[in-house]
């Protein structure tokens, strides 16, 4: 089972890359870009899978073409650091469907939230009654995007010692 990207083979990279490009290629399509028969293939596949290298699958949406064009990062500063501070915000975030991603990250702030909202006064209203409901966070700075060059770029997986 692959745990680590140490373990990871130019085949599995390979993978992993052309997956990322386009998560509806078909097993066939797939091994016959890599040079394999279906059935090795396929293990690969469920191998990357099974190990969490490969997390899902899903479709990447225009946030603007479904109602959602305000796009935003939300810095959180939490009350205190401790354990229960940290868990009590997580269990609300990951409760909250405009938060698209969030980070605990080092710096200034504790938290990184990237959001998804309809406009300025839903994202009002998320940050005033629904962000701050967990009682946790002491601050709250917002920065807005006004456009975005790149998104969805892939991960690009490390190579072995010795490998190209």
């Amino acid at each position: 089972m692959v745990s680590s990207a140490s373990e990871l083979d130019a085949l599995d990279r390979q993978i992993v890359m052309l997956l990322q490009e386009n998560g509806r290629m078909t097993n066939a399509a797939l091994a016959e870009a890599v040079g394999l028969t279906a059935t090795p293939m396929l293990a690969r596949i469920r191998k990357l899978e099974q190990s969490g290298v490969i997390r899902g699958y899903g479709a990447l949406v225009d946030a603007a073409k479904v109602g959602r064009p305000v796009l935003a990062y939300v810095h959180v500063t939490l009350v205190g650091h401790g354990l229960e501070n940290h868990r009590r915000f997580i269990e609300s975030v990951v409760e909250l469907p405009e938060v698209l991603e969030c980070h605990h990250i080092a710096g200034d702030e504790d938290f990184l939230l990237k959001v998804a909202m309809h406009d300025i006064a839903e994202l009002e209203h998320f940050l005033l009654h629904r962000l701050s409901s967990s009682g946790a966070i002491e601050r709250v700075k917002t920065t807005f995007v006004l456009s975005t060059a790149k998104h969805g770029a892939p991960i690009v997986p490390v190579a072995q010692a010795g490998e190209p």
